[in-house]
């Protein structure tokens, strides 16, 4: 993959600043949505809308390595968004878990050097420690400490998505970004729709009640989020090296603040803010010390 040094054009500019915008936005859809639709079935339903939407790209996975691959497509699918969504399901307030879900990225600098032996550099792993300092931090304040356990399970959520990233660069099946998103959505649809059947309740009378705009924040993170930012993130990542798409990224927790403050009403005291803070600069010197982009799957691990 090359990439240039060069500054954005004017086009890829905007769509940088979409994807940040779309993964910032989906947060608070997908909190919404959970407001009123058990966390299970709100992940079958989205990853039934990406289904449909890149069925042309379904292709027979590979037979070689395919217990790897299946690990892999676990770790970034269903247990990582079913953990993820039940952990936003429990939560009171968004802000704090949007912070959790940022440690996908120090996560993976750890599992990469115990699967793949990376050597890390001073640099990253400073990122990583500041990350999780950032992340931890918020539990003095006494809001986020009474969310401890819905907080464990998005970090928890985080730390599966970086470790699906290894093994994505492990076994080196990301070079179809359409078919990983198609190979996912084909275990995660089925096997939330098991899970919700069997550890749910209500689910039609959930989905008889839920308003019209709980289905448009789920067609939102299924369409808009999955597919289309990822069309836009894998064109600028084949383009663009990590220092120059980073900073806009993070304006995507960003706007996850403000929309939960705004939307949902959340009250983000200076303590959630300056673990924010920590977490994102760890983040960024992790992302910066990398050097490059290593694509995978999806992308979603920006956005809920």
């Amino acid at each position: 993959m090359s990439t240039s040094p060069r500054a954005f054009a004017p086009l890829d500019l905007l769509q940088i600043v979409a994807v940040a915008a779309i993964w910032g936005a989906n947060n608070v859809a997908a909190k919404i949505a959970l407001l009123w639709l058990p966390p299970f079935l709100t992940v079958a339903m989205r990853f039934l809308l990406v289904l449909v939407a890149l069925a042309p790209w379904i292709r027979l996975p590979p037979q070689r390595g395919l217990p790897l691959l299946i690990a892999m497509l676990l770790c970034v699918g269903p247990l990582h968004f079913a953990i993820q969504y039940f952990g936003l399901h429990l939560a009171r307030e968004l802000a704090p878990m949007v912070v959790a879900m940022q440690l996908w990225a120090p996560a993976s600098v750890v599992f990469a050097a115990m699967l793949l032996g990376e050597r890390v550099g001073a640099l990253r792993w400073l990122g990583v420690g500041l990350a999780f300092a950032g992340a931890a931090s918020m539990n003095f304040d006494p809001s986020v400490f009474a969310q401890i356990a819905p907080l464990a399970l998005v970090a928890s959520a985080a730390c599966l998505y970086g470790l699906g990233a290894v093994l994505v660069r492990k076994i080196g099946a990301a070079s179809n970004p359409w078919v990983m998103q198609t190979w996912i959505a084909l275990l995660a649809a089925p096997t939330m729709l098991i899970a919700s059947a069997a550890f749910e309740g209500g689910q039609v009378e959930a989905v008889l009640r839920a308003p019209w705009y709980v289905w448009a924040c789920v067609m939102f993170g299924g369409i808009v989020s999955s597919v289309v930012a990822n069309a836009f993130m894998f064109r600028l990542v084949q383009r663009y090296e990590v220092s120059r798409t980073t900073p806009y990224l993070l304006l995507s927790p960003v706007l996850s603040f403000f929309l939960a403050a705004v939307v949902l009403g959340d009250h983000i005291t200076w303590r959630i803010v300056a673990g924010a803070m920590a977490t994102l600069a760890g983040v960024a010197l992790v992302a910066l010390a990398e050097g490059r982009f290593r694509t995978v799957a999806t992308a979603d691990a920006h956005a809920a």
